[in-house]
């Protein structure tokens, strides 16, 4: 099954000139071209459920949440919503909690920033499933992703996951001058080396509390385990802000 983890950055993107958006375009035509997918299952470090349950949209349109706040007017010009693909999204329900994850439908969220920047750059037009993350361990969004991959048999389903690797918002406010941090190397090089159940291991590592992932990571955990890779090709990686990296890594 193939998946994705590309960052969605600021919402500044919107109205930057930066690399990243063509970057986007030109994966989201790879994709279509190689797998033409029915429906994109996005996970997003900004839809998260406190009380360790994973929540499933069920509606029958998924709309835009502009969920950032203080930024400049015209960023709030900017809106992306989809269709949802409630039967995939009814079937993702039932493969969680069989396998013994605390799942529920909802239909008070919709598209974050999270979701809705990559997904218009991406793949527009497209069906769409959004599913929670929790502030639960790497092991359980692993099996989420594997619960989506048994819900998806027989489909043309893209699991994209979302989210900075790097995300220290206080190098954006500071003005702190962009580099790679010492998380990124050491992920990027884990992912270049295939070395994916160390992935699994690296909460527990100095290097990422220095880097304060975003969402925990846990988007990645999800595509990890509905993709089950045997290699990962790095297709892009920058540092525009200071304190924010952003990764685009394609699993197969």
């Amino acid at each position: 099954m193939l998946g994705l983890f590309v960052s969605h950055g600021s919402p500044t993107i919107l109205v930057e000139d930066i690399p990243w958006k063509k970057l986007m375009v030109e994966l989201g035509k790879k994709v279509k071209e190689e797998t033409n997918p029915d429906t994109i299952v996005v996970v997003s470090p900004h839809f998260i459920s406190w009380n360790g349950r994973h929540l499933v949209e069920v509606q029958e349109q998924l709309e835009c949440i502009q969920d950032y706040y203080g930024f400049p007017d015209e960023l709030y010009k900017f809106c992306y919503s989809a269709k949802n693909d409630v039967e995939l999204a009814s079937k993702i329900l039932k493969e969680g909690s069989a396998s013994g994850l605390d799942m529920e439908e909802d239909t008070s969220w919709g598209l974050d920033h999270g979701a809705w920047i990559p997904l218009s750059y991406m793949f527009p037009g497209t069906k769409v499933v959004t599913v929670s993350i929790t502030d639960g361990s790497p092991m359980e969004h692993y099996k989420l992703g594997e619960a989506i991959a048994r819900a998806s048999e027989g489909r043309r389903v893209v699991v994209l996951g979302t989210g900075s690797p790097t995300h220290r918002l206080d190098g954006i406010y500071l003005k702190v001058k962009p580099r790679q941090s010492k998380f990124d190397q050491l992920l990027i090089e884990m992912l270049k080396e295939g070395r994916f159940e160390e992935i699994m291991e690296l909460p527990k590592r100095k290097e990422w509390v220095e880097a304060q992932p975003e969402g925990l990571l846990n988007p990645l955990y999800v595509v990890l385990g509905s993709s089950k890779p045997k290699s990962a090709e790095i297709v892009g990686y920058d540092v525009p802000w200071g304190g924010v990296s952003m990764l685009a890594v394609k699993f197969q």
